[in-house]
C-alpha cells in the first residue's frame, strides 16, 4: 500500500526542475532580419518569440547539445537536447546563430606578453591574424579545460581559444608558463 503511494506521487526530474525540450514536434525556428524566431508550441497553446538567444549549457564540452533557449530577458524557454533531432534548415539557423556568439579566434601564437600595474598586455597571432588583448587578473583570466586545453578572457569579456598548450612553439609556453 505505501509502495503505491509512492510511486503516484514519484514525478520526473525534469518536471520538477521546470525544464521543458524542444524538439521539431513543438519548436519551428525561422529567421527574423538576423536573428533566430520560435514558434513553440506547449499543450496545444501556441507562442510566438521574434528573437530568442541562444546559450550552449556546457560551452567547452556539448557544443550542439543542451542549448537553452532564452527570451531577451533571460527566462528559458526550453532547451535543445540535440541540434540532430531538427531537419537541416532549423540546424543551420541555430548554429549560424551560436557561431557568432561563441566566436572564439584561436591563439596560434603569443608574440609578446608584458605585465604592468597588476595588467598583462598580449600581443597574439591567432587564425584570425594578430590582435592585442589585455587582462586584469591573469591568473584568472585562463581557465584550463582538460589537460592541454585552455581558454583566455580579455577585459572586455573577448574568449580566445589555445587548442593546445603542449601544441604551442617553445617561446609562447615560455612565455605561458608562469600563468599556468
Amino acid at each position: 500500500m505505501m509502495s503505491d503511494m509512492n510511486e503516484n506521487k514519484r514525478i520526473s526530474l525534469d518536471a520538477a526542475a521546470g525544464l521543458s525540450y524542444m524538439s521539431k514536434e513543438n519548436a519551428h525556428f525561422s529567421k527574423k532580419g538576423d536573428f533566430p524566431a520560435l514558434t513553440h508550441t506547449v499543450h496545444g497553446e501556441v507562442t510566438e518569440y521574434d528573437r530568442v538567444w541562444l546559450h550552449r549549457v556546457f560551452p567547452f564540452d556539448l557544443e550542439e547539445e543542451f542549448i537553452s533557449v532564452q527570451t531577451k530577458d533571460g527566462d528559458e524557454i526550453g532547451i535543445i537536447r540535440d541540434l540532430s533531432d531538427f531537419d537541416e534548415e532549423t540546424r543551420e539557423i541555430l548554429r549560424g546563430e551560436m557561431e557568432r556568439k561563441y566566436f572564439v579566434p584561436v591563439i596560434k601564437r603569443i608574440i609578446t606578453l608584458k605585465e604592468r600595474r597588476g595588467f598583462s598586455y598580449w600581443k597574439v597571432e591567432t587564425d584570425i591574424g594578430e590582435t592585442e588583448l589585455s587582462l586584469q587578473d591573469t591568473y584568472k583570466s585562463i581557465t584550463r579545460v582538460g589537460g592541454d586545453r585552455a581558454f583566455v578572457t580579455d577585459i572586455s569579456g573577448n574568449r580566445f581559444e589555445i587548442e593546445s598548450l603542449d601544441g604551442l612553439d617553445r617561446r609562447s609556453r615560455k612565455k605561458l608558463e608562469l600563468y599556468l
